[in-house]
């Protein structure tokens, strides 16, 4: 009789919502902390290699490229070969980019890890959501999914302040190499744990009649993600310009906007669960953060300045959120949730990717002010149509 209780212990584990999202939220986080770990090092170490700024944004944009080529590919196929597979790869795979980091000795190799990471984010975003959506009743998918993009945020916050650690007091190399093993072990936590998941044959990209919808939720995910990519390599320059604010005083506002959005998501998901409200929650988020944008810029103190972030961040998570379950339910039919959610990621790095290039298009013309009324201009018109097209089409 003893000998079955291991797995009768893992027989309710893999039963287990519960656990599937404790799963989830420990992969999704460690992929964000890995991915912030060398924000505060390659300022240092890039002398080292012999090159410029301008490498950085080639290294940090190749995530991002990466993310947009692979969501949906890997989604369809966590659809016919399940989940967890998935999963594990996404994370051995991780732990493989983070130890190329710790022995790149040039550019090239941080490329190339930088690549093998953005891969396995588009491998374990796309199973990982959809395995939540699978597993999760689905009046709790809000709350649920809200917990899971929680962890986005505070794996944002800790990665820069492990990476600067690691690398301040045992260098370089174990700055990745230490992450590198932890990641492995939860890669062989997951393959030790038996998910159960059902195996698609078939995988619908595009379930009849759900054009409109998935664009509707398609412009919303951009809208939220275009802002942040706006907001992270153009925010520190105007706070810096007009505030003369420094390297540790940007962290603190970045790091509110990401406590802000941890805080505000599961709560979002709640409140969607409990009342639907999808029309309040996306076209207000959408324009609330518009008019956020807007105090931030007439702000006349840092203090100040730091309150509109938060408050931004609050919007802007409450807009995103019910996006989630909404489109779960577009495919739940087809049982297509890999596909559901790699088509969520694929607009998300879509937005990320297109606020740095339209950044730079409008302040090589314009003041960096105006870009940012521009932005908030934007996220009004988007939320004002939010609003009409979420009316038509009679979500919750």
């Amino acid at each position: 009789m003893r000998t079955r209780e291991p797995q009768r212990l893992r027989d309710r584990i893999a039963a287990s919502p519960d656990a599937i999202l404790v799963l989830v939220v420990l992969v999704i986080f460690m992929d964000m902390t890995i991915y912030g770990l060398l924000i505060p090092v390659f300022p240092q170490y890039a002398p080292r290699l012999g090159v410029d700024e301008s490498v950085v944004g080639i290294v940090f944009g190749v995530y991002a490229a990466m993310l947009l080529l692979f969501s949906i590919p890997m989604g369809l196929l966590s659809d016919r070969v399940g989940r967890r597979p998935l999963i594990i790869a996404g994370m051995l795979l991780l732990a493989l980019a983070t130890a190329l980091f710790g022995f790149s000795t040039t550019v090239t190799h941080l490329i190339v890890a930088r690549t093998v990471q953005g891969v396995s984010a588009a491998a374990t975003w796309s199973a990982g959501l959809a395995l939540l959506a699978d597993t999760c009743d689905p009046a709790r998918l809000g709350e649920r999914m809200g917990i899971t993009l929680s962890a986005v945020g505070l794996g944002t916050v800790l990665g820069p302040v492990v990476g600067g650690l690691l690398f301040e007091y045992l260098g370089y190399t174990a700055t990745f190499l230490i992450p590198a093993v932890l990641v492995a072990s939860v890669g062989f936590a997951v393959l030790a744990v038996p998910v159960r998941t059902c195996r698609q044959e078939r995988s619908g990209m595009l379930p009849r009649g759900s054009l409109f919808p998935l664009a509707a939720c398609g412009a919303a995910v951009v809208a939220v993600s275009g802002t942040y990519g706006v907001v992270a390599p153009y925010l520190p320059v105007y706070l810096h310009a007009t505030f003369a604010a420094s390297p540790a005083t940007i962290g603190l506002v970045f790091a509110v906007l990401a406590v802000a959005a941890a805080a505000a998501q599961p709560a979002a998901g709640r409140i969607y669960d409990r009342y639907g409200g999808s029309r309040s929650l996306i076209g207000g988020g959408l324009l609330l953060s518009g008019v956020a944008i807007v105090a931030a810029m007439q702000a006349p103190t840092l203090v100040l300045v730091i309150a509109a972030v938060f408050v931004l961040g609050v919007t802007l998570s409450c807009a995103l959120v019910p996006v989630m379950p909404i489109m779960a339910e577009i495919y739940r039919d087809r049982s297509s949730q890999g596909a559901a959610y790699g088509i969520y990621n694929t607009f998300y790095s879509l937005g990320l990717a297109a606020g740095p290039f339209a950044g730079a298009f409008f302040t090589s013309r314009w003041p960096l002010p105006a870009f940012f009324l521009a932005t908030s201009a934007v996220l009004a018109v988007a939320g004002a149509l939010g609003w009409v097209v979420i009316g038509k089409l009679r979500w919750q």
